[in-house]
């Protein structure tokens, strides 16, 4: 299985040596079928970042194997949404049979990247990182605040949209190409929390195998989030938009 993560950025100079390091030696280590081909390449998706995130990954690129760290670099700041269409859609021309998406600021974990791709290996059409199953957790240092936050909007959405899933609102997934070119273009104009949920949203309604992989969620150490208040209040309505114009179609699983 081909496999390729992609990681938006912007203004994350401090953290991409960690997060490259952690995927190289995945791609050292994981082999998910009988060939010698390498198992994960990384697009790092930068919006024109102020701080030299993208030259940072151009130049680490250089120590390891040629295709294996790509950089994208958008003409200006977009949001998350964007980037992660942008992504996915280089992914997808490049044929890889897995897409993973996380975020570069270390709260989603390099090490667990192995069993989102496993469990698509498994069966699973998509593979949500999930904090709040068992075996999963959060940062004891992440503000309270915004740990209330994303327990409330997680309970929120489930029970708008009436889903089974307990992190609805998280970005660390693992996606079978095949469904997430069912679903491209996906989001609309939506970001964050909204855009998350849609896109399990939309692959659960065509009928998607999904499962939820426990980890322990960390708070980032280096930069400032992106998240404010406009984000959390366009997740509000836009489930509610989401309730009553759902996602349409089915997912026609190919053969495997």
């Amino acid at each position: 299985m081909r496999a390729v993560v992609v990681v938006p950025t912007y203004n994350e100079v401090d953290n991409v040596d960690a997060l490259i390091s952690g995927l190289a030696e995945i791609d050292e280590a994981v082999r998910l079928d009988e060939s010698d081909r390498p198992s994960v390449d990384v697009v790092v998706v930068d919006d024109s970042s102020p701080d030299g995130t993208a030259d940072r990954v151009v130049k680490l690129a250089e120590g390891y194997r040629p295709g294996m760290i790509n950089v994208l670099v958008r003409p200006r700041p977009e949001g998350l949404a964007p980037a992660y269409r942008a992504g996915f859609a280089w992914a997808l021309e490049r044929d890889y049979q897995a897409v993973v998406q996380m975020d570069a600021d270390g709260s989603h974990p390099t090490a667990v990247v192995p069993a989102l791709l496993s469990a698509l290996v498994g069966g699973a059409d998509l593979a949500l990182g999930a904090r709040y199953i068992p075996g999963g957790s959060t940062d004891p240092d992440w503000a309270w605040h915004r740990k209330a936050l994303s327990v409330a909007g997680n309970t929120y959405a489930r029970l708008v949209l009436g889903l089974p899933y307990r992190d609805l609102t998280g970005g660390f997934k693992a996606w079978r190409a095949d469904l997430l070119a069912a679903i491209s273009p996906v989001g609309g104009n939506l970001s964050g929390y909204a855009f998350q949920i849609h896109t399990t949203y939309a692959a659960h309604r065509r009928g998607a195998r999904i499962v939820e992989v426990p980890f322990r969620f960390k708070e980032r150490v280096h930069g400032a989030s992106k998240m404010h208040g406009r984000i959390v209040s366009e997740g509000l309505s836009a489930v509610v938009a989401m309730r009553f114009r759902p996602p349409p179609g089915r997912f026609d699983r190919p053969a495997r």
